[in-house]
C-alpha cells in the first residue's frame, strides 16, 4: 500500500503540484482545519489532526513522499490517489477535525 501511496504522490506531484500549490488556502488564513482548504503540511504539524488522518488514512503521514504534497490540500491529491484516498474517508476526517475546532472553543 505504501508503494501505491507513494506512486500517486508522485504522478500528481509531477503534473498538478505547481497549480494546485497556488490554489492552496493558507490554513492560517481559517480558523477551520477541513481536507478542502487546509493544506497536507499545516493538518500534519497539528498532532491532533494528524491523529485524525492517521486513523483514516493509515501509512500516509509516514509516506516519504508526502512532503512533496505538503502545499497541497487532501481534497486536491484524492482524484489521483481514489483507491487509497477515498471521499468517504476525507467526509469522516472533515467530522472529525470540526469537533477539534469546536473544542478548541
Amino acid at each position: 500500500m505504501l508503494k501505491t501511496i507513494s506512486l500517486a504522490l508522485t504522478l500528481v506531484f509531477a503534473s498538478t503540484a505547481p497549480a494546485l500549490a497556488a490554489d492552496a488556502a493558507p490554513a492560517a488564513a481559517t480558523a477551520e482545519l477541513s481536507t478542502e482548504v487546509t493544506t497536507i503540511g499545516d493538518l500534519l504539524a497539528n498532532p491532533a489532526a494528524k491523529a485524525i488522518i492517521d486513523k483514516h488514512i493509515p501509512e500516509l503521514s509516514d509516506n516519504p513522499s508526502i512532503s512533496m504534497a505538503a502545499a497541497m490540500t487532501l481534497r486536491a491529491i484524492q482524484p489521483m490517489a481514489g483507491d487509497k484516498i477515498s471521499v468517504e474517508a476525507l467526509d469522516a476526517i472533515d467530522a472529525e477535525l470540526k469537533t477539534l475546532k469546536a473544542a478548541a472553543k
